[in-house]
């Protein structure tokens, strides 16, 4: 997307003279030479190494992905699996709920000695 973005832009590399108005195209450089390959305008060379593809490049995004997925460990079946239980939670009332505060009571902070002496 940066390149897209980039190309949209325009880079300078020299000073220029703005005499004439940019070229405006329908399609970016990128997007036309992309545009170009899809319609088989331009026959792209296979990568060869030693006279041969590479391994990675023969694999198609299919079998990697299944590659992947066949290396993982196996799963445990779900009647094996057991799920830890779940903490009882207790829906309280406006009027439990303010007993509970009660109960609890607050706590205060402790004050210091010279901001006591300081109010007397």
């Amino acid at each position: 997307m940066q390149v897209v973005d980039e190309l949209r832009r325009g880079v300078r590399l020299k000073k220029i003279n703005f005499t004439r108005t940019p070229i405006e195209y329908e399609l970016t450089p990128y997007e036309i030479l992309m545009e170009d390959i899809r319609c088989r305008k331009y026959n792209l060379r296979k990568v060869m190494v030693n006279g041969d593809i590479p391994p990675r490049v023969k694999k198609d995004a299919h079998a990697v992905i299944l590659e992947f997925i066949r290396s993982r460990p196996p799963l445990r079946k779900a009647s094996e699996r057991k799920l830890a239980p779940q903490p009882l939670k207790r829906v309280f009332c406006p009027r439990e709920q303010l007993l509970d505060s009660i109960r609890k009571g607050r706590v205060l902070k402790p004050v210091n000695q010279k901001l006591k002496s300081r109010r007397m």
